[in-house]
């Protein structure tokens, strides 16, 4: 327990009283159990991670201040291109079919929808992300097998009428 040494329990429960919930509770309460003579394994289970999670947990009481211990470091990444209400838009936009958009297809697929994104938002994001960004919306990558624009409906009902099935031998 040598990583809670300089930390009393009522530090730590004064600290839990402080937050809400979520993960950084959740980092509180393990030290806590940790302090009460919990084994790694047992705060594993009671968490739902790995013991290794909770050694990472135990480790930030040790190498950061106590109120700044239980949270994430600030982490990398650029800001948003669309902002969430242009975002909740988009994915309106995306229920219609892209003819309602002047586009000739029937229905929504990466590269249609990058093209869309530049026209209306000025945003150019991944063919990657264009299929999360369908996922997102609800949409599926199904579409319709197609059919000769000249065949005849009634000629192929004549073929499958005639052709005989063969079974397994």
């Amino acid at each position: 327990m040598s990583r809670l040494d300089d930390i009393t329990v009522e530090e730590l429960q004064d600290l839990k009283e402080e937050i809400d919930e979520g993960k950084p509770r959740e980092r509180v309460l393990a030290a806590i159990g940790r302090k009460q003579g919990d084994y790694l394994y047992t705060l594993a289970d009671r968490h739902g991670v790995v013991e290794k999670t909770i050694r990472n947990w135990l480790d930030q009481f040790e190498e950061q201040p106590l109120e700044q211990a239980p949270f994430d470091a600030p982490r990398p990444g650029g800001p948003a291109k669309i902002e969430a209400e242009e975002r909740e838009q988009l994915f309106e936009e995306l229920q219609q079919p892209p003819t309602e958009f002047g586009y000739e297809q029937q229905a929504w697929f990466p590269k249609l929808l990058l093209h869309y994104v530049k026209e209306e938002y000025d945003v150019e994001y991944s063919k990657a992300y264009a299929y999360e960004l369908l996922e997102k919306a609800g949409l599926s990558l199904r579409t319709a097998r197609p059919r000769h624009h000249e065949a005849d409906p009634e000629e192929k009902a004549e073929f499958e009428g005639t052709v005989e099935k063969n079974g397994l031998s």
